[in-house]
């Protein structure tokens, strides 16, 4: 049965560690083109700007000695004479044999895996998800700190529509990990992030007041928002979380996604401070690595690059080893001898539709829709996990 790699939640835990020792085999293998995947073809449809994550999918596949076909502007495709997606993936997967799919809407990928016959990986569904970055940096934290679990990571910049930081959250709660969400107003966590982080076995959300960071935002202070087995460690109290008594281990940043802004966010600019030298003289940064899944725009300064805390252009080369070791498991070349994770409950959503204008339901009128209940009780859309109320 073909597995598809559309949300972090499709990989157990254990098999994202099988993985990691496999990228560790394709980095040391990485100058080589070693034939594993020798007459297999991957089809790349691109229907979003990409830099890295295509050339990266592109460079693992012809290291592993496989092809590559590639639609990287709709505009040059029948998608612009109105070709469904659901169409121009069956056609796709009859010329190939992994389909890596980047899209504009929420689901996309879900939507794409449920019509291919092939195995299906996500590269990015809008301000959904984005699980190849995730697995790049939980890689680049596992190559700098040794491990996944115990750390404290701090979530900064635009996270309502940072699609890597939503499954990052995730996948750093499920090893163990706390993490601590600094978000631009008004583009916090979207809420069913939110719910399904807390819903993780003894993970506790708490919002809190930052205090002890006055060199870094400012006397007026900023708020937060900390997913944490203890909170007590973070030197939490009476909702304040007193930043100068904490050692973190990463500081995640993102841009502001204004590609992704909707009318209700109004004209939003960036009023947290970048990411620069003086930012990084706090103590909690003392030995804090900075990540980015990139492109930066003003977020971080380039003095930073200098600086051996500044790892991004390293996360992002780790892209290669890591996208290896995925595609030859999902073609079969790998084994992994560990459980799977069980899938979700999920069922027909009869007769209504996904209400969120950035689901690929909006306009995927010929797929039925599906929900699943969160552990609240909330009906949430199977592909872009919205509130179906």
């Amino acid at each position: 049965m073909k597995r598809d790699f559309v949300s972090i939640e499709d990989f157990s835990n254990d098999e994202i560690e099988v993985l990691f020792v496999i990228a560790d085999k394709m980095q040391s293998l990485l100058r080589q083109c070693h034939g594993v995947l020798a007459g297999h073809i991957m089809g790349s449809l691109f229907l979003e700007p990409s830099t890295r994550t295509r050339l990266s999918f592109e460079a693992a596949m012809n290291r592993l000695g496989g092809r590559v076909i590639t639609i990287s502007d709709a505009g040059a495709s029948s998608i612009a004479k109105g070709e469904t997606l659901a169409d121009s993936v069956r056609i796709v997967s009859s010329y190939t044999d992994i389909l890596v799919l980047r899209h504009t809407q929420a689901g996309a990928a879900r939507l794409a895996a449920a019509y291919a016959p092939i195995p299906v990986i996500n590269a990015g569904d809008g301000g959904h998800e984005h699980p190849t970055q995730t697995l790049c940096d939980l890689y680049a934290l596992r190559s700098t700190k040794g491990r996944m679990n115990g750390l404290r990571v701090i979530l900064y910049g635009d996270l309502k529509y940072g699609r890597t930081t939503h499954s990052l959250a995730l996948a750093l709660g499920r090893f163990g990990s706390d993490v601590l969400c600094i978000a631009e107003p008004g583009l916090e966590m979207p809420g069913y992030v939110r719910e399904r982080c807390a819903a993780i076995p003894g993970v506790s959300e708490t919002e809190v007041e930052l205090a002890g960071a006055d060199t870094v935002f400012g006397p007026g202070g900023r708020r937060g928002l900390l997913f944490s087995r203890d909170p007590d460690a973070w030197a939490h109290s009476q909702g304040r979380l007193h930043l100068d008594r904490v050692d973190c281990d990463a500081i995640y940043v993102t841009r502001l996604q204004k590609e992704r802004l909707g009318l209700e966010d109004g004209k939003k600019g960036s009023s947290l401070p970048p990411v620069d030298v003086r930012f990084l003289e706090h103590r909690a940064f003392g030995e804090a690595i900075v990540l980015h899944p990139l492109p930066r725009v003003s977020e971080i300064d380039p003095a930073v690059d200098r600086d051996p805390r500044g790892y991004y252009f390293q996360q992002a080369a780790l892209g290669v080893p890591v996208r290896m070791a995925l595609i030859s498991f999902l073609l079969g070349r790998e084994a992994m001898r560990v459980e799977a994770p069980v899938p979700r409950e999920e069922r027909l959503w009869s007769g209504r539709r996904c209400a969120n204008p950035a689901c690929v339901l909006a306009t995927a009128s010929y797929q039925e829709a599906l929900a699943w209940t969160s552990a609240d009780g909330r009906d949430r859309c199977a592909f872009c996990d919205h509130d179906l109320r």
